[in-house]
């Protein structure tokens, strides 16, 4: 126990250090009518461009793979904010270590009801706490018998130890090996081969944690060979149509 506790007081101070940062200015120059992602670089800046606000995104898309297009709908959840008044702040993650329910986790899921139509196919991604969200939303029974969720992608996330027998689709969890954040998970105890079953590469960000977790999963020199699903070697490509797209507060 004192183990773990001191893990979370850590992990707090850690945090703090590797808080999101808007990298990008001007973000507004690098949108147009329509966005293609042909790689998880360009997901991950998307979940963490300061433009157009909203810590929760939703746009319907079309995914094209090797099996053919098919309409889709991207939903992206941005990681923690440190306002205490926020929905995305730091007991949104001690929630949902634990796999349980917050604030922060029912505006997703609200917000997926509300702007996806019943049926339709989903793609998910997560930055951080965001990433956490992603993992119990494809794994909830009321939003798995509502929708068909493809794929989700989670960035520098803690693993949350869910059911894996309700989880559809297919997760693919992405971490820099110098980021701290995804140490900080109970599964590293209670399910350490769940927990070991991330895909880690290095961004050489050792001296920055900030960079280590937030500049790594945008750079195009480590991720540049995982496509639109987190797949490596794969042709997946995202085309969103922005006149769609909505974007929602966490406040």
């Amino acid at each position: 126990m004192k183990r773990i506790t001191g893990l979370f007081v850590s992990f707090c101070l850690l945090l703090s250090l590797c808080a999101s940062f808007a990298f990008a200015e001007g973000a507004d120059d690098d949108y147009r009518d329509v966005l293609v992602f042909d790689g998880t670089k360009r997901i991950s800046q998307f979940i963490q461009e300061p433009w157009p606000k909203g810590e929760i995104r939703i746009c319907p898309a079309v995914l094209d793979t090797a099996d053919g297009s098919r309409d889709v709908y991207l939903v992206t959840v941005r990681g923690i904010d440190w306002s205490a008044q926020r929905a995305n702040n730091l007991m949104a993650y001690f929630y949902l270590l634990c796999n349980r329910d917050c604030r922060y986790y029912n505006m997703v899921k609200d917000a997926i009801f509300e702007y996806v139509p019943a049926g339709a196919a989903i793609v998910i991604a997560g930055h951080s706490l965001g990433g956490m969200v992603t993992q119990r939303v494809i794994c909830d029974d009321d939003l798995t018998e509502a929708y068909e969720f493809l794929n989700a992608v989670t960035f520098g996330s803690p693993y949350v130890v869910v059911d894996k027998d309700k989880r559809e689709g297919n997760l693919v969890r992405l971490e820099d090996t110098d980021d701290v954040v995804p140490k900080f998970s109970l599964a590293a105890f209670l399910s350490p081969e769940d927990y070991n079953g991330a895909v880690k590469l290095s961004g050489g960000y050792a001296d920055n944690l900030s960079d280590a977790h937030n500049a790594s999963y945008q750079e195009a020199d480590v991720w540049e060979t995982f496509d639109a699903l987190g797949i490596n070697g794969g042709g997946a490509v995202l085309t969103l149509a922005l006149e769609g797209l909505v974007t929602l507060s966490a406040k």
